[in-house]
């Protein structure tokens, strides 16, 4: 259940990202950089790098957990259920941002200039 191809950096604390990026006030906005990055230093690719590593490490925790059940270890077994769900739903989050994002370069691509 590991994603091994995606770059080492999860998204259940990346709302919490997206959060704290929301709370930057008008004054910070207007304190931009030229570059184009955010006053806080928050920036988009750091925001989804990190969040991808956070689903990277909560897949492997799970496959983990069901790996050490199946050898017959004593872990109870609601514990490797909610380690597997928790990874299913940020697996979920990862694939709808995704389509999110494919959804949003399509409409930019459809666009008259």
């Amino acid at each position: 259940m590991s994603i091994e191809a995606i770059s080492p950096t999860g998204i259940t604390p990346f709302a919490a990202d997206v959060a704290a990026a929301d709370r930057v006030s008008a004054a910070q906005f207007s304190g931009m950089q030229a570059s184009g990055v955010q006053a806080s230093g928050l920036d988009f690719a750091s925001m989804i790098g990190d969040g991808l590593s956070r689903v990277d490490q909560s897949l492997r925790a799970a496959d983990g957990q069901i790996r050490s059940l199946a050898a017959g270890e004593n872990i109870p077994l609601h514990d490797v259920m909610i380690s597997m769900e928790r990874a299913r739903m940020d697996l979920m989050l990862v694939v709808e941002v995704r389509n999110r994002l494919v959804e949003a370069y399509q409409e930019l691509t459809r666009m008259q200039l």
